[in-house]
């Protein structure tokens, strides 16, 4: 007998659960439950995928404009939130580029430059750019992501547009991930120059200056006082050695 969680949010009739071989992702195989994450009948998302999902993209920075196409997917109305996601990232383009253009044109004309081949200079300057376009690399990711663009709108987003796709939930959930990396990339947030990875000094004098509760500020304060006194500590223990290699 199924639990609520694990049935049709709109009532369709569907076989009881059973456990069946599977195998595992470490190569292994065991008895176990082999549950549909949406509903095999009319394609709605079972209550606890629809649980993984949401937590999903409370871990995934999505982009804020792609709320509305999330809501969709949380309906079941993938087709729906695919074409949203699509429009949205096209809206964004006209109104950064201030063009009124559609599609595979719309990314040609608001992405494009040219370079002087001889002197490197930028001889037109994109509509949007992504970066600053000085180096190679910077250049390469420019004319990357247009043609990513430009297939982007040619391919799914023309076929979601002219056809009844009858979309699952895979396709919708990629469309939107992808939109939302075109749309932070489009934002200013180039692949190259926004690692989080790379360490960076934190000055957190400005941070406190501009903590606005006292509350706020003296958490800081407290949690670097802590700070300090570990790293003293863990500096005292190093042998000379250490300390000349700068190894822990």
């Amino acid at each position: 007998m199924r639990s609520q969680k694990f049935s049709c949010p709109n009532g369709c009739s569907l076989p009881p659960r059973r456990k069946t071989l599977k195998e595992y992702e470490d190569g292994t195989y065991g008895f176990d439950y082999d549950d549909f994450p949406f509903c095999p009948r009319c394609g709605s998302l079972m209550p606890y995928s629809l649980e993984r999902l949401k937590g999903f993209f409370d871990v995934y920075n999505i982009h804020q404009a792609l709320n509305d196409a999330l809501v969709l997917v949380y309906k079941s109305e993938f087709e729906a939130a695919a074409r949203e996601a699509f429009v949205t990232l096209e809206n964004h383009i006209k109104k950064k580029s201030g063009l009124d253009s559609h599609g595979f044109d719309l990314a040609t004309r608001a992405l494009s430059f040219e370079v002087d081949k001889k002197t490197g200079e930028i001889k037109k300057v994109p509509l949007i750019a992504i970066n600053n376009l000085k180096t190679e690399s910077d250049r390469n990711e420019q004319d990357g992501i247009r043609y990513m663009l430009m297939g982007f709108f040619q391919g799914p987003r023309n076929l979601y547009q002219h056809n009844h796709i009858g979309s699952g939930p895979s396709n919708a959930i990629s469309v939107i991930i992808e939109v939302s990396f075109f749309l932070h990339l489009l934002d200013g947030h180039s692949i190259t120059k926004n690692g989080h990875w790379i360490l960076t000094r934190i000055d957190y004098r400005d941070i406190y200056n501009k903590t606005p509760k006292r509350i706020d500020r003296w958490k800081l304060a407290r949690i670097l006082r802590k700070r300090t006194r570990y790293l003293k500590k863990k500096s005292n223990s190093l042998s000379p050695n250490q300390e000349k290699s700068g190894a822990v």
